[in-house]
């Protein structure tokens, strides 16, 4: 994306972080008004679209496995009271079965919800609500700003769902190859990443050899499918140091002025 589209993205996002329920229609409306103050040509946005749709998808899957566990709960309150009045044992052993496995199933919810859908990193409102405390860090730390090089060509060339792939492919990269303590992968906003090192956990002693290291490897993957007989794709990286209480947003755009000295350098 441009980046005054990758500006209006942002701002739209921040700006509906504040609601409990985003409708389609809301974001829609919001994305064209911050768009229309910053003049900008909206010929990508179904992508963004695309992409919320998605989120909205995930978002209404967890809703309705969530509301049928508590039905379930309830139940089962239900049911234990009645066994503990009949003193039935086996009632109870089986009750207690249930609710240890939906107890499994509620975790599993939870890790959803913080989980992209796309590609299985972190999202945005894991990275708002557990990593960062009113918009600044809780902790010490690097973070990584990655943004695939000439990805709307990717999309434009290959297809959309090959695009996906691409995304999916680079996340599953990075977990194989940054499998340290303390270290939080993030899709932040359509192909750009974020990639959180915990001072007071990782023990890499030279991120940014390691995330140099990893830009020359990924740029030599080569990726195979029914359609393709080989593609590359490489992304260029900023990397900056934070502390704690440092505001998010002064700190992402240091890191963003230095993905994009690196994108310049790398070509």
């Amino acid at each position: 994306m441009s980046n005054k589209l990758k500006e209006v993205t942002y701002l739209t996002k921040k700006d509906l972080n504040k609601l409990d329920v985003v409708l389609p229609g809301k974001y829609t409306t919001t994305f064209e008004n911050i768009a229309k103050v910053l003049e900008v040509d909206l010929e990508d946005k179904q992508i963004v679209i695309k992409d919320l749709s998605t989120d909205i998808d995930h978002l209404n899957n967890i809703v309705d496995q969530t509301s049928k566990n508590l039905n379930l709960i309830q139940i089962s309150t239900q049911n234990a009271q009645q066994a503990i009045k009949d003193k039935n044992e086996q009632s109870l052993e089986e009750i207690n079965k249930e609710l240890k496995k939906m107890k499994e199933e509620i975790v599993s919810l939870q890790r959803q919800l913080f989980s992209d859908p796309l590609t299985s990193a972190l999202n945005r409102k894991w990275l708002n609500e557990k990593y960062l405390k009113d918009d600044c860090f809780q902790n010490d730390g690097f973070i990584v700003f990655l943004d695939l090089n000439n990805f709307k060509n990717i999309n434009d060339i290959y297809g959309h769902l090959i695009g996906d792939q691409v995304l999916k492919y680079l996340v599953k990269f990075l977990k194989k190859e940054l499998s340290y303590p303390g270290v939080d992968i993030v899709r932040y906003t359509g192909d750009e990443f974020l990639l959180l090192f915990n001072r007071n956990q990782v023990t890499i002693p030279n991120i940014n050899r390691i995330i140099n290291d990893l830009q020359t490897k990924l740029a030599k993957q080569n990726l195979k499918s029914s359609k393709i007989d080989s593609l590359h794709f490489s992304f260029a990286y900023g990397l900056t140091t934070f502390k704690h209480n440092d505001n998010f947003d002064e700190v992402l755009e240091i890191a963003d002025e230095l993905m994009y000295k690196n994108k310049e350098e790398t070509k």
